[in-house]
């Protein structure tokens, strides 16, 4: 009998914590050295009016799909990762 608490509402909620970080890690690294400095730019300018709880949690999002896409957009946010980590 399956557990109504524990049954998947979405594919989503099949998919392992990892496995979400991993597509767009895949993308990020397909791009050129300009094409990724244009998503940071974007990032830090869409994220730019809210609140740095938010900036940092996104921040550590990237981070985890690609080490360089968190520190990019770390810098272009002007935040120190130190502060994150």
């Amino acid at each position: 009998m399956i557990d109504e608490k524990k049954k998947p509402t979405s594919e989503l909620d099949l998919l392992e914590e990892n496995e979400l970080y991993t597509q767009p890690g895949n993308i990020f690294r397909m791009m050129s050295t300009e094409q990724q400095q244009v998503l940071f730019k974007n990032t830090a300018r869409q994220l730019s009016g809210v609140e740095e709880f938010v900036q940092q949690r996104h921040i550590a999002n990237c981070y985890i799909v690609d080490s360089e896409y968190g520190t990019g957009v770390a810098k272009a946010l002007g935040i120190d990762l130190k502060n994150l980590f």
